[in-house]
Parts: C-alpha cells; sequence; structure tokens
C-alpha cells in the first residue's frame, strides 16, 4: 500500500513538473498552424486536470466528504487516467513529425486517454459518489478534462471518403 502511494505521489509530481515545461510561445499560445504546440497544450491541459482531480480526491478523502471505497475506487480510476495520459504526453512532446502514421499512432494514445476518463464519468467514478458538492467540484474538473480531450479530437484528421465509381 505504501508503494502505491508513492507512485501516485510520484506521478502527480511528475505530471505537475511536466505540465509547466512546454510553452510554445511567450505567452503561452499556440500557433495555429502548428499541430506540435496544439497538442502539447492539450496534452497539458490533460495532465494539469487530472492533477488537480487527484489533489481534489485526496483532501475530499481526508476531510471525510467522500467514503473510502470511494476515495479508493477513484484512486484506481484516477491512476488509469493518469498513465495513459503520461503515454499520450510524452510521445506527444516526442513527436516532431505530425504525418498521418504518427497521428494515427497519437489517436491510438488519445482513445486510450478517453477510455480511461469515460470511466471517470460513469456511474461507478464521479456520478457515484454520495457528497453532492464534492461530486460537483470532481464534475467540474472533471470538465477541463474532457474539454482538452474534445479538442484534441478535432485536431484529428477526419477521415476522407473515397469517390464511388
Amino acid at each position: 500500500m505504501r508503494n502505491r502511494r508513492i507512485t501516485a505521489v510520484g506521478l502527480v509530481l511528475v505530471l505537475s513538473l511536466a505540465s509547466m515545461s512546454f510553452k510554445c510561445d511567450g505567452d503561452g499560445g499556440c500557433a495555429d498552424n502548428d499541430p506540435r504546440c496544439n497538442y502539447a497544450k492539450a496534452a497539458d491541459d490533460i495532465a494539469g486536470g487530472l492533477n488537480a482531480l487527484i489533489k481534489a480526491k485526496r483532501n475530499f478523502g481526508k476531510e471525510g466528504r467522500i467514503s473510502a471505497d470511494e476515495e479508493r475506487r477513484l484512486t484506481t480510476m484516477l491512476n488509469t487516467a493518469n498513465e495513459a495520459a503520461i503515454v499520450f504526453r510524452n510521445r506527444v512532446k516526442a513527436t516532431t513529425d505530425f504525418s498521418a502514421g504518427n497521428l494515427a499512432e497519437l489517436g491510438n494514445l488519445l482513445t486510450n486517454v478517453t477510455t480511461a476518463v469515460n470511466e471517470l464519468n460513469s456511474s461507478s467514478g464521479i456520478p457515484g459518489v454520495s457528497n453532492e458538492q464534492s461530486k460537483q467540484k470532481l464534475t467540474q474538473i472533471l470538465g477541463t478534462v474532457t474539454a482538452a480531450i474534445a479538442i484534441l479530437n478535432s485536431l484529428r484528421p477526419q477521415p476522407t471518403s473515397s469517390p464511388t465509381p
């Protein structure tokens, strides 16, 4: 159990530090035509949102606003989402060529993140939290993560249909 906590704290620290490390220009914004920057910004937003969820869940557990069972369940789901987000973010940061093959790989990794985040949004996740105030706060934070995922999905190339003969 102690190792699991150390691992979780380590992951939070890595994501926190990493999310501060990449900025595209002096204002932290992205040029519309820079896919690396746009992907990196959204990946950082996902990491930041998951970090905020982990902190909020931890605080709610300490304050007794969520039960030990709810905290354990959310911890498991957040760890899964966090691990998927780390893999995705690291691949985005390592990608310099946003060709179709690399975009397909990033799309697959984003699907893993999306699946994990959707699990957090399932009845056994945040909607299953009994304390309404805690549930609302967690849902609000999760909204930032899902918004970043939506931005990334909008950047994904749309499949082209082949003309019918």
